[in-house]
């Protein structure tokens, strides 16, 4: 579907369950939860890489 791997969607779903549990529902943003993810996914041995559109 998105072609992400499923290992990749548990570090996902994996970071989601501690930013939801570590944050206070009044300091957490859709910013800060992006950041959080890509923090698992970095320190989970993902690499984190951005695709050049192919028509604008």
């Amino acid at each position: 579907m998105t072609g992400v791997p499923d290992a990749a969607l548990l570090v996902i779903t994996a970071a989601i369950e501690d930013h939801r549990v570590i944050t206070p529902p009044d300091q957490s943003t859709p910013a800060g939860l992006a950041q959080f993810i890509a923090a698992y996914l970095i320190s989970s041995d993902w690499t984190l890489t951005t695709t050049a559109p192919t028509s604008i």
